[in-house]
């Protein structure tokens, strides 16, 4: 249906894996940063620019302003070309999306101008201070929407753009945006490309870590798959007795004051240790895959980071920390998904290598522990 009401909606797959992780690890079209410094806005030739955004679109009454930053640049732009709109997502929008990619060789190709546009509450765009729900209020798709479309009434308001069509871009959650952008303001965008889009949101997200075990399968050595799941069968196994979780934590250099019995510290402890699966599978190349399959092979366990001990739970120093308030996007992207979408990778499945470990409750707790009670699994539905 979606494709009958939306014809220039085109969704396409960069990533091994699709989805979204949620806690404890982050993705999207960003991964561009790594490659060069951000802050050289001048060297891509590209400006900076603001415009004022209401705090609450939907409310005529709130007068309340801030400013949001985005990204222009016109080098290759000749008069009545397209524009290209590279919507931001849950992370601080970077100069070069307009220097290399899929929107600069489309501009390049047809002359068209292109714009990077952040996000409310990340980077530099923030409407609200603060870390609590209330600060939080105003973050939303929706409001996000409202945004690029004023800044695209904007854009189209000058005389040379009198003529020229409106393409809007982005991948992971971005291209939730851009297909939900063609969706609801069709008179202002012509044609979205939405990468990676999962624009189904659901609480219990259970296929991704299927998708990672299907990976390892596909892509890994043989008996990788078989030998993950002896691992975790094994890591289970320890769990059920105080003997097996003091031989877990020599094993894993996990620190004696950290109470591997309590249910929420075995589930951040599994949740830890299926992180390099799911980062290999949706960031990672099928060669990743195969390396880790190697080293899996030759061990018994996963592997661990640092000579530091680790302490696993959401009031450790590698559990709720990780909500850093100086953190310019974990925080706010938690409430998104606490809020808004879900997403959350559980091992509700049976079709998954690491047990199940990973309830929906244990997603739930976070987000009550981080925002209140009212953040229950009803919220979500």
């Amino acid at each position: 249906m979606l494709f009958k009401y939306c014809p220039l909606i085109f969704l396409f797959n960069l990533y091994v894996a699709g989805g979204i992780d949620m806690f404890f690890f982050h993705h999207g079209f960003n991964f561009l940063n790594d490659e060069l410094n951000c802050t050289a806005v001048e060297k891509f030739n590209t400006s900076t620019r603001w415009i004022k955004q209401k705090i609450d679109n939907f409310n005529t009454k709130d007068g309340r302003v801030w400013k949001m930053r985005y990204f222009e640049r016109l080098s290759f732009y000749k008069p009545n070309g397209p524009i290209y709109l590279f919507l931001g997502g849950e992370d601080e929008v970077c100069p070069l999306w307009a220097a290399k990619g899929i929107m600069y060789e489309l501009a390049k190709e047809t002359n068209g101008a292109m714009y990077v546009s952040e996000h409310r509450y990340y980077g530099k765009s923030i409407p609200l201070n603060g870390t609590d729900a209330e600060a939080f209020k105003y973050l939303s798709a929706r409001q996000a929407l409202a945004d690029n479309a004023n800044l695209l009434k904007t854009i189209k308001s000058k005389s040379q753009y009198k003529k020229s069509k409106v393409v809007v871009i982005g991948g992971s959650y971005p291209g939730n945006l851009a297909a939900w952008m063609r969706l609801l303001y069709p008179n202002l965008v012509d044609a979205a490309l939405a990468s990676s889009a999962p624009v189904l949101a659901k609480m219990d997200f259970y296929e991704y870590l299927v998708k990672v075990n299907d990976n390892y399968e596909q892509y890994g050595t043989k008996n990788c798959l078989a030998t993950i799941r002896k691992i975790f069968k094994r890591y289970e196994k320890l769990m059920q007795s105080r003997e097996g979780i003091e031989e877990l934590k020599r094993e894993e250099n996990i620190c004696e004051k950290c109470d591997m019995t309590l249910a929420e510290n075995q589930h951040t402890f599994f949740m830890s240790k299926a992180y390099v699966f799911k980062n290999n599978s949706q960031n990672g190349t099928i060669e990743h895959i195969k390396n880790h399959c190697e080293r899996l092979l030759n061990s018994s366990k996963t592997e661990t980071t640092g000579e530091n001990c680790t302490c696993y739970g959401l009031d450790a120093m590698n559990g709720l920390s990780v909500y850093d308030k100086n953190n310019t996007w974990n925080l706010p992207w938690t409430y998104q998904t606490c809020n808004e979408f879900g997403y959350f990778q559980t091992t509700s499945s049976y079709e998954q290598p690491f047990k199940n470990y990973i309830p929906l409750e244990f997603y739930i707790r976070i987000c009550q522990k981080l925002f209140g009670p009212e953040f229950d699994e009803e919220r979500g539905n």
